[in-house]
């Protein structure tokens, strides 16, 4: 018999030391939440950004994607096949629409800041965290500026009312105080949680504290089970890692480049024509599949035969660095590479102003759902959505009539995942929650993750474990909801997608803290309680 998973609530977290206001508290330092604080600041509208680190240091920072194919958008046939049949056509239609005006936005802003010409073969993501950075640090220090920035801050709960509608965030501060930040409004944009696999890309603040906290806020996650690999991540030996190294994404510009798939023997794995014109969701898949098969076996990447001189231009100049980094010369020896968890697909469920299931709770970025990449999406669909989906969450709420907070009330306390208990949760997500899914082994999984202990009290080790403990019970709900094959969802027992679960799988918490799955119709909208 399968034990429930039952997770707190809320958090145990010491007494706050301080309490302050704002209208509205911008959770996420990156594209998302930058994009939906300025339109607030800019109508001089009280908004505290919350940041785990610095402005240049986020997930959008790091992204590698250059954007271009966001120039000129893709129709909504290719977002919907690209979706595999889970795409919203409303939320893909608001990317096509307001991609290339928000980019040409971007540019203009950039170029005011500074005039030295952008590098075209720069990441977008980059380009885009130092020019919103740069307008947030000058709206804060404006004399009658009302934005606030609070870095090297943690996110710990979202607090809410007896109503249930949000009544401001609880912090903990890199000085190691904890404080409530009073707001009717909060808005999350803190990433995903790919921080709960070995083998990732994502960086170190990647560990799913947005999804956590919306869960036990109330808010309904959707299509959580649908999580992106990088196809072709470094796999450096590991002794040359450091531990929670995240591994460096040897990207598909190498494969169109010439780069081949092969084994130690030098066998091709997959065809190159085949590595080039796959998508991301399906190569990934076939690299998995293909390590399955020969167990403790390593692939390479065989990128000797692109020549000297494109190791040293943009972006595989990025690429040879990690690489030597390692102890590997690209251009004389073959790369070993495996599939990484990358970034969430699903997330928190938002309609088209960002808005959750709790009252006064939004999202957005990688941390939401919108709806726009379905069920797998482009490669920089969720870059992109971050953008356009901050932005809708900051213009709706700069002419929203915003409530006042009233005052917080303790949902069911629980304490804390003990520290060691992290690597066990790891190891499970690694086993049964990768690319390759099982009914059994997502049952098994369940229960072991429903039998930790939640005993320790607050720490910072301790809240990153409790926090993607719950995130991997709930996927393995969503998992094992999902009877199908679909876009980054592969269950080895059921190949192939049906018609019938061409519909969201949505996880939410009881009042008792029990999660509950349950499903719903592309068409329905997101609405509060």
């Amino acid at each position: 018999m399968s034990t429930s998973t039952r997770l707190g609530r809320q958090l145990e977290a010491p007494a706050p030391t301080w309490n302050k206001s704002a209208a509205v508290v911008v959770v996420g330092g990156g594209a998302a939440g930058l994009s939906a604080a300025l339109p607030l600041a800019a109508a001089r509208i009280p908004v505290v950004l919350v940041c785990r680190s610095t402005l240049l240091d986020t997930a959008t920072a790091r992204s590698t994607s250059r954007g271009i194919g966001w120039r000129n958008p893709p129709t909504r046939e290719q977002l919907a096949s690209a979706g595999d049949g889970l795409t919203d056509p409303a939320a893909a239609g608001r990317l096509i629409e307001q991609a290339p005006e928000l980019l040409d936005w971007l540019d203009a802003l950039a170029h005011q800041i500074s005039s030295v010409e952008q590098d075209p073969r720069q990441p977008l993501g980059m380009t885009m965290q130092r020019t919103l950075a740069s307008v947030a640090r000058v709206q804060e220090l404006l004399p009658a500026g009302t934005l606030t920035i609070d870095t090297h801050s943690r996110a710990v709960d979202v607090l809410t009312d007896e109503s249930g509608h949000v009544a401001g965030l609880r912090v903990s501060r890199g000085d190691g105080t904890i404080g409530d930040y009073r707001a009717g409004t909060v808005v999350l944009a803190t990433g995903g949680a790919a921080r709960l696999w070995t083998h990732t890309t994502a960086p170190a603040l990647a560990n799913g504290d947005g999804l956590a906290m919306a869960l036990r806020a109330g808010a309904a996650l959707r299509d959580l089970e649908f999580v992106s690999f990088a196809p072709t991540a470094l796999n450096a030996p590991r002794e040359e890692r450091l531990p929670g190294e995240a591994a460096a994404e040897m990207g598909p510009t190498l494969r169109q480049a010439g780069a081949e798939l092969v084994d130690a023997a030098g066998s091709t794995i997959v065809p190159l024509d085949e590595s080039q014109h796959l998508p991301d969701h399906e190569l990934a898949i076939r690299l998995a599949d293909w390590m399955a098969a020969y167990p403790g076996a390593t692939a390479f990447l065989d990128a000797r035969g692109i020549g000297d001189q494109a190791w040293q231009l943009a972006p595989h100049v990025v690429m040879a660095q990690a690489c030597r980094e390692h102890g590997i010369n690209p251009a004389r020896q073959v790369i070993p590479v495996r599939p990484a968890a990358q970034a969430f697909v699903g997330g928190i469920a938002i309609n088209e102003v960002g808005a959750t299931t709790v009252p006064g709770l939004y999202a957005a970025g990688e941390v939401a759902s919108s709806g726009a990449n379905g069920a797998s999406g482009p490669a920089d669909g969720l870059l992109i959505d971050a953008l356009v989906g901050g932005t809708a969450v900051g213009r709706h709420l700069a002419q929203a009539e915003l409530p006042e907070a009233a005052d917080s009330t303790d949902r069911a306390l629980r304490g804390f995942l003990p520290t060691d208990a992290l690597a066990g949760v790891r190891t499970s997500a690694d086993e049964a929650l990768g690319l390759r899914r099982e009914h059994e082994k997502l049952r098994t999984t369940s229960d072991f993750l429903a039998r930790l202990p939640h005993e320790e009290d607050f720490g910072e080790d301790e809240l990153t474990g409790t926090n993607l403990q719950a995130i991997a019970a709930a996927l393995a709900q969503a998992a094992i909801a999902r009877p199908e094959s679909r876009g980054w969802h592969r269950r080895i027992d059921h190949a192939g997608a049906s018609d019938k679960w061409a519909k969201h799988v949505v996880v939410s918490l009881a009042d008792d803290g029990t999660l509950q799955v349950t499903t719903a119709a592309l068409d329905k909208p997101v609405t509060t309680r």
